[in-house]
């Protein structure tokens, strides 16, 4: 199709490997084995290019036969006259004798190899070997260093896994460590609080006694003052208490007034028997546990105080303690959000890549399901073209059977023929050879006589006295020109020849 759209033939220009140009089947050769294809101009006819999109069809139904072609191309002569079309047509007809032996459409796949010079195919079968192997080589070089790669990184990553490992378990056990040292620092705090509060209530307890101890004392200097004459003492003092001061500011001052026991009688009825127009006086008799209870007031203040001071303090701490406790829950609370937020973004990572996995995966079964199909539709398309195959190679294999034997029957009838030739011939050379085997006798008793007749006569001339110019004189002049050894020369040539005559009658 190519020739008819440029008129020339295409791949011409391509040389084999001994340097000379491709022609006729060779270029077709050439064509089948590197599965080439002609590109065409864009005036080509489209009765051309479609012939050509036929011829190029995957489908071997669908391309036409040699003799379909040809057909097409002799209606199409007068279309597109060239000089190149006695030559396409003769490489149709011989393709057409190629794949004549067989399907012709189908049995272009198959003759193919037939149509492949051996030579150049095992030699570009080792080459495309060799550049395989060399290819499959460098990547199982590449493999390799990638692999060590990979296990070096892998290595690494391993070391770095166990020191992290080992990181989160010293950090956890610190942790521990530090949860452990917190709860014994509590509880350090709270003994402490506690020992403080005893410590208190010891020293209160310690101030009690020693009042007491004063106490004590004083009752036995009165029980011993009890022993000694008794003198009278009065003593005066004011009352200091808050309501009789502000009782006493709201009254008229007294300028004078009575002095009472403390076992006196009661103040109204006192009050009562003085006349109006008289000045009454108070006088308060100091009671005698007034200073130890003044001094036991004193402790309670003070224990109190101590109390409220440690109580502020332990209050203090608590408060400490619960801001800290509150900080490290707040910290807590929000790694926990964080870790959920993650958690909750992995999840729908993960639900992500499960729905893309669980659709991949429904694909690729779909495809493996219909890719199975077609495999067992084409294993069974496969097996009746196996079968057909079959068949043909039957067919094929009896008709080359018949065909040898035919052939073997003409070779056998040639052989006989030629043997008959051969025996002919083999006769007729040995008839040959027995006419000149008498030839050579007969010359060679011409000859021994002839040599004779001359040593007599060269006997006699030199009988004579004459010299060798002269004899040989008188031999020409007598028509002696033959000499002894030219008579050995020819005999050796009839020798010669005698013994290829016998070795072409050994051979035949």
């Amino acid at each position: 199709m190519s020739e008819l759209d440029t008129h020339a033939v295409p791949y011409s220009d391509k040389r084999d490997n001994s340097g000379k140009k491709l022609q006729g089947m060779k270029i077709v050769q050439m064509v089948i084995r590197r599965n080439l294809r002609p590109t065409f101009s864009s005036d080509c006819p489209p009765l051309v290019k479609e012939l050509a999109d036929r011829c190029l069809d995957s489908d071997p139904d669908v391309r036409p036969s040699a003799m379909e072609l040809l057909r097409i191309i002799q209606r199409m002569q007068n279309l597109f006259p060239g000089a190149q079309f006695l030559s396409l047509t003769a490489m149709v007809n011989q393709a057409e004798e190629l794949l004549s032996f067989g399907s012709p459409r189908r049995g272009f796949s198959t003759s193919m190899h037939s149509l492949v010079d051996e030579g150049e195919l095992q030699e570009e079968g080792g080459k495309n070997a060799t550049e395989l192997l060399a290819f499959y080589r460098q990547r199982c070089e590449q493999f390799h260093a990638e692999r060590e790669q990979t296990l070096a990184h892998l290595a690494q990553i391993e070391v770095s896994k166990e020191e992290a490992h080992r990181l989160k378990w010293e950090l956890k056990t610190k942790n521990e460590e530090i949860a452990d040292l917190e709860e014994s620092l509590k509880k350090a705090n709270a003994a402490l609080f506690q020992t403080k509060a005893e410590l208190i209530d010891l020293q209160t307890e310690n101030k009690t006694l020693k009042l007491q101890e004063q106490d004590d004392r004083q009752k036995i200097q009165q029980l011993l003052a009890l022993t000694q004459p008794i003198t009278e003492q009065v003593t005066f003092f004011r009352d200091c208490r808050p309501e009789m001061q502000q009782e006493r500011k709201k009254k008229k001052p007294q300028k004078s007034g009575f002095a009472v026991r403390g076992n006196a009688p009661s103040l109204k009825n006192i009050t009562q028997s003085i006349p109006p127009n008289k000045v009454l006086r108070t006088i308060y008799m100091p009671n005698e546990q007034t200073a130890a209870l003044t001094k036991t007031i004193e402790n309670l203040q003070k224990q109190l105080e101590s109390h409220q001071q440690l109580t502020e303090t332990r209050i203090q701490a608590l408060l400490d303690g619960f801001a800290e406790e509150k900080a490290k829950m707040l910290l807590h609370q929000q790694q926990i959000e964080e870790k959920s937020t993650q958690l909750v973004k992995q999840v729908e990572k993960t639900k992500r890549v499960l729905t893309q996995t669980t659709k991949d995966y429904l694909v690729l079964r779909h495809k493996s399901q219909e890719t199975e199909r077609l495999a067992h539709e084409e294993i069974f398309q496969v097996k009746q073209k196996c079968d057909t195959l079959v068949t043909e190679k039957t067919k094929l294999t009896e008709k080359v059977r018949e065909e040898t034997n035919a052939l073997r029957e003409v070779v056998r009838e040639e052989g006989n023929q030629t043997v008959l030739e051969f025996r002919n011939q083999a006769l007729s050379r040995e008839r040959d050879l027995h006419i000149l085997k008498e030839q050579y006798a007969a010359m060679q008793e011409a000859c021994t006589k002839r040599i004779q007749d001359l040593q007599k006569l060269e006997v006699i001339l030199y009988g004579r006295g004459l010299t060798a110019q002269e004899r040989q004189v008188l031999r020409y002049d007598e028509n002696y020109a033959l000499d002894s050894n030219e008579l050995s020369e020819e005999i050796a040539a009839l020798q010669r020849r005698l013994m290829d005559l016998s070795v072409d009658l050994a051979e035949a």
